[in-house]
């Protein structure tokens, strides 16, 4: 019987697991390479810290993509007006954990960008294994943020990414809206998706804009 691709929101506890996902699928991405050098097992060890570093943010969805009980994808989304980076980067003091540190340039750099655009939905982390792929799990994952996001209502969802990644995004619906300096990549790009104003959520039924405290700080 063949195995079925699901979607469906991770639990705090499943993050690690996340964490290994993503280190796994970013290990030889050229920002990951310019962070930490070609030494396979520095890299190795410095990625997995690196990933297992990033907190957990409770105002964001974080869904999962999963071949029968084994995760095999993730993405994380912001809602509007509860951006991620804009919430928890400081743009004058970096992280003092070292390999943190070495991405918080590039993330002054999203801070920046970011800017111009208010009360702004952010997708990042979407990290897919190695081994899988190009078989749809990116897609679904990010079909599936997007809805999400919609829920919440409308507004501009941003994401950065490289710019070999480009073609992907803008077959989702996504458009080029600046470059955004990297010190660790050639090039990448910020991206930018606007879902219309549903009537339904006229009075902000729902969305996490109003509920709670702004969380607790990376590319993906």
């Amino acid at each position: 019987m063949r195995t079925q691709l699901t979607v469906r929101d991770i639990e705090q506890s499943e993050w690690p697991t996340a964490a290994g996902v993503a280190a796994r699928a970013f290990f030889d991405e050229a920002f990951i390479v310019g962070m930490l050098g070609t030494e396979q097992l520095t890299r190795f060890e410095g990625v997995h810290h690196f990933y297992r570093a990033e907190p957990w943010d409770p105002t964001a969805a974080h869904l999962g993509a999963f071949a029968g009980s084994t995760m095999v994808g993730l993405i994380r989304a912001s809602p509007f007006g509860r951006c991620f980076v804009c919430s928890h980067v400081d743009p004058l003091i970096p992280p003092s954990d070292p390999i943190v540190a070495k991405d918080w340039a590039f993330e002054v750099e999203v801070l920046a960008a970011h800017a111009a655009h208010a009360d702004h939905a952010w997708i990042s982390r979407v990290a897919v294994e190695p081994q899988i792929q190009g078989t749809g799990v990116g897609k679904a994952l990010v079909d599936a943020a997007v809805a999400r996001l919609a829920t919440y209502g409308g507004g501009t969802v941003l994401l950065e990414c490289l710019a070999s990644r480009e073609s992907f995004y803008v077959a989702r619906g996504f458009i080029q809206a600046a470059e955004v300096p990297d010190p660790h990549a050639s090039l990448s790009f910020l991206m930018r998706l606007d879902l219309p104003h549903a009537a339904s959520h006229r009075g902000g039924g729902g969305s996490p804009r109003a509920a709670g405290a702004a969380a607790p700080r990376k590319r993906g």
